[in-house]
């Protein structure tokens, strides 16, 4: 089995403790970044599985950094460690955030729901496959690749059927953001996603436009 890729941005003083011994003896792959734009960089070549930033070994809440990550690695789980004392603030982008003081165990146990098994990476739904882990989807016309967004923004359909999913709820989970005055970047999604789900794009079957209000995925009986 591929061990998973974990990208972890800490401190580079020496009194600093770092959790890589603790990860590498689970059995994760850990690369190691003193800088956040290098960490970005390996990132946007190396696919990791989630990224860990230690904001608290930098003597920082880790906010603008965790927002920073969050608006360049689409989709990347982040586990956001603050000092302690500091507050969660969700609107940073972090997948999980954990505060001081805790165990490496409970560090571990977090990386391990943001990495399912294989068999929890496949969804099948009426004639819609999706493997996030290959960020593939398979229909009747054949195969697409997706980008990690459109995996989400498909994911939430998929779990959905039959149901309409609101405008602003959609943003709120796949951009990590209530601001809903710009809606084109969803709307251009919506058009890729249709484009890799549909027979005919420009005649949605499935994935219908409920205007003024969101979309609804309709599965063929």
């Amino acid at each position: 089995m591929t061990k998973a890729k974990i990208l972890l941005i800490e401190s580079s003083r020496a009194s600093t403790s770092s959790f890589a011994a603790a990860l590498e003896r689970k059995g994760f792959s850990v690369q190691i970044f003193n800088k956040m734009k290098n960490a970005l960089a390996a990132a946007s070549k190396g696919q990791p599985d989630v990224l860990i930033l230690d904001a608290a070994s930098m003597r920082t809440t880790g906010t603008r950094l965790c927002k920073r990550a969050r608006d360049k690695l689409d989709g990347l789980p982040i586990i956001l460690i603050s000092p302690a004392g500091t507050e969660p603030d969700d609107s940073c982008g972090a997948s999980q955030t954990l505060v001081h003081p805790f165990t490496p165990r409970k560090l571990i146990n977090r990386v391990d729901r943001l990495i399912p098994g294989e068999e929890h990476q496949i969804m099948h739904v009426g004639p819609i496959k999706l493997d996030k882990a290959k960020n593939r989807v398979y229909t009747k016309s054949g195969q697409s690749r997706l980008t990690p967004k459109l995996v989400k923004l498909l994911e939430i359909f998929l779990n959905n059927p039959g149901r309409l999913m609101m405008r602003k709820t959609l943003i709120r989970k796949v951009w990590h953001t209530d601001y809903t005055g710009d809606t084109r970047t969803l709307d251009v999604h919506m058009s890729w996603l249709r484009q890799a789900i549909e027979e005919d794009p420009s005649s949605p079957a499935m994935l219908k436009t409920i205007r003024g209000m969101g979309y609804r995925l309709d599965l063929p009986e």
